[in-house]
């Protein structure tokens, strides 16, 4: 219905060979050994706060398993999904040479 907001064949195209690149640069110094910026991987531990934080308030509930946003609340889900792109982009950053 709204497409608008969609990328392009072109641009999406774009994002996965970036991100492609991206994974075999870290993967390559991870092999090597090579940790180019290790103070980034504090956005790894606040990316995992901030998600056992969300995870917590679900278990604070009752519910054992749960996976996604599906049991949270707003806050809880957006403190999920920053937390997790948090963790990707510290990881990267943290191997990205």
């Amino acid at each position: 219905m709204f497409r608008e907001n969609e990328f392009s064949f072109f641009g999406k195209a774009a994002i996965y060979i970036s991100l492609i690149l991206v994974a075999l640069s870290c993967a390559l110094n991870i092999i090597k050994g090579i940790v180019p910026n290790p103070y980034s991987f504090l956005f790894v531990a606040i990316g995992f706060s901030l998600f056992l934080i969300a995870k917590i308030s679900v278990l604070s509930k009752g519910v054992k398993f749960s996976f996604g946003t599906e049991k949270m609340s707003n806050l809880n889900a957006n403190l999920y999904r920053f937390g997790y792109w948090l963790m990707v982009v510290g990881t990267m950053l943290t191997f990205l040479g």
